[in-house]
């Protein structure tokens, strides 16, 4: 008794002569390590038993490359075309969010450079602190506002 067939491995294209009728047989299997699988009758008649081998070709990598290539030709697969459809869209989708973000950087930037020219520098401000304290000091030598003097130069380097 044969084992039972363990993961295919393999495909070959099998080329029978059937013993009773002596018709081609054309066969596509699945097969493992030890040569056993199943397979799909392409032509010919019905395996009976009876079959010799005439003819085995195990395919490679390009061998199922090109028949699928010849298959979705003819027979294309929908849900390929579907996802190919999504994938396509997905991308516009991606390009269309690029531009929307670029644009919103842009804008950000624009916003940033106009709030920092709005706004005083940091020795403007020091020199206004300084000229408050000695106002509310009433003393224009106060050691806060020559603090502030000293800081609002070192700012303006």
């Amino acid at each position: 008794m044969s084992e039972p067939m363990s993961k295919p491995t393999r495909i070959k294209l099998e080329v029978d002569r059937d013993g009773w009728t002596s018709n081609l047989q054309v066969n596509l299997a699945q097969v493992d390590d030890n040569d056993s699988g199943w397979g799909y009758r392409l032509a010919g008649p019905k395996y009976n038993g009876s079959s010799r081998n005439l003819l085995s070709r195990t395919l490679d990598e390009r061998d199922a490359q090109e028949i699928r290539d010849a298959l979705n030709a003819v027979f294309p697969d929908e849900r390929i075309a579907q996802l190919t459809d999504e994938r396509d869209r997905a991308r516009r989708w991606a390009v269309g969010l690029e531009q929307e973000n670029a644009e919103l950087t842009r804008q950000r930037d624009r916003i940033a450079n106009d709030v920092v020219a709005a706004l005083p520098s940091r020795a403007d401000v020091l020199r206004e602190a300084a000229a408050l304290v000695a106002r509310f000091t009433g003393n224009d030598l106060d050691a806060n506002a020559k603090m502030l003097r000293r800081a609002a130069e070192q700012a303006a380097k």
